[in-house]
């Protein structure tokens, strides 16, 4: 009888020798990587680099993974022509077992999905140079279960996180050492204005690749955050999020009403007012409304801030390597608004003194960047219509958040107060009320 079980080596997800080291057999046929050497049996050691609220008891149970691989050099390619093994290190993002119902239900293995089957459209749309994504060299997911495995290249010694380049009000940059993280830039790092700029140009090119194309509403293309919602579809999971924000809000009133209690905001009347008028607001109908505006929608990163934004720098000279960037972390990406990936980016983590200074050339020199790769005239949007979605649709994008951030406990509370008082000042400075404002967008 032949037997039909999966060669360990031809399993999607990662095979591990124990709880600290991989596969070297199963890291070598998904890679494709040249050579491979080492010890088959022992395994590759595996380090967990996930963040606090990811890392695992061993690495096994990690999310974000880094492993070192010596590679066979061909002959007379080492260091002083002998054949040396070269060091080759890489990233591994994974759901493991114990993440995989909250993935299912977020849908994070998009991601994997993403680099698949998309993310070629923009590679083959950025220069050579300066491509906007890192090299992957595997990825598989499984949105019905919530697997999902991404190899990619590590860039943590070519680059840095560009959210330091905004100072230390965010929450993410609270406990970093961020004088040292700029450092390895060079004497002159760049302003958080020119880190937006180019940010913002690049994701222009990314929008205009995808703007109102057909093919993205094909059934292939389902898990597509928002995919259903535009073809008017979904109404349940779109339910299901807006049951979350009230949930949170609801919880936020019983710790007010109980009162004294650590953690409860400081609120500005007006961002309350907002809030509340949001939540009255919730409908469906206004939701489907507002995603069937002809001309308006596009592929959206949908967790854009400039932490999943890397800064490439030279490691020669220890410089910038000339406004490149990779965009990481697509497990959001979905079908939305452009203008609206902009808001988010610029509430998440610009202090709002530099905010008022640049925001307006930022989103013009977007705009003029779409306008520019816009060659058969496809993009119906008016820089009006630009302005003002970049304005409500980063606010009604950051309510969804700051609503569930005020029904948790702990820290995200402070998290949360940082967050309200960035609302705050954005607000007042563009003079919203909240009869401007539809709903939270999920």
């Amino acid at each position: 009888m032949t037997s039909t079980s999966t060669p360990e080596a031809d399993k999607p997800m990662p095979v591990w020798v124990d709880d600290c080291h991989m596969d070297w057999e199963w890291i070598r046929r998904k890679t494709k990587l040249p050579t491979i050497s080492g010890n088959d049996t022992a395994g590759c050691l595996v380090q967990d680099m996930s963040n606090q609220g990811r890392l695992g008891a061993t690495p096994r149970g990690g999310a974000t993974l880094k492993l070192t691989l010596a590679l066979e050099q061909q002959e007379g390619q080492g260091v002083d022509g002998k054949d040396d093994a070269v060091p080759l290190t890489l990233i591994i993002k994974q759901v493991p077992s114990s993440g995989r119902p909250l993935s299912q239900q977020l849908g994070l293995a998009r991601e994997a999905l993403f680099y698949n089957q998309l993310a070629p459209d923009i590679q083959q749309g950025s220069d050579n140079n300066n491509k906007l994504l890192p090299t992957i060299h595997y990825a598989w997911g499984d949105m019905t279960t919530g697997s999902k495995v991404v190899v990619m290249e590590d860039l943590s010694q070519q680059s840095v996180d560009s959210g330091i380049f905004f100072g230390p009000g965010n929450p993410n940059n609270w406990n970093r050492d961020l004088p040292a993280m700029v450092a390895r830039v060079g004497s002159q790092p760049p302003s958080a204005g020119h880190v937006a700029s180019v940010t913002f140009q690049a994701m222009a090119r990314i929008h205009a690749t995808f703007w109102c194309r057909n093919d993205l509403l094909n059934d292939k293309n389902e898990w597509l955050r928002g995919h259903s919602w535009l073809l008017g579809k979904g109404k349940e999971s779109w339910e299901a999020s807006m049951g979350l924000v009230r949930q949170c809000w609801n919880t936020n009133l019983e710790r007010e009403q109980r009162g004294g209690e650590p953690g409860t905001l400081k609120w500005d009347p007006l961002v309350r007012a907002t809030i509340e008028a949001a939540i009255q607001g919730i409908s469906w109908q206004a939701q489907t409304d507002r995603l069937h505006t002809k001309g308006q929608w596009t592929l959206v990163h949908g967790d854009f801030w400039p932490g999943n934004i890397m800064w490439m720098i030279n490691n020669s000279n220890n410089t910038s390597s000339g406004d490149e960037i990779r965009f990481l972390d697509w497990e959001m990406v979905g079908l939305g608004s452009g203008p609206q990936d902009l808001g988010q980016y610029i509430l998440s983590n610009m202090d709002p003194a530099e905010r008022r200074a640049c925001e307006h050339d930022l989103v013009q020199a977007y705009f003029q960047e779409l306008k520019r790769c816009d060659a058969d005239n496809k993009i119906d949007l008016s820089w009006e219509q630009c302005w003002r979605e970049y304005k409500i649709g980063g606010l009604e994008r950051w309510l969804w958040f700051l609503v569930y951030f005020v029904g948790q406990e702990g820290p995200l509370l402070d998290w949360a107060q940082f967050f309200h008082n960035q609302i705050a000042s954005f607000m007042h400075d563009h003079e919203i009320s909240p009869s401007d404002i539809s709903q939270p967008r999920p």
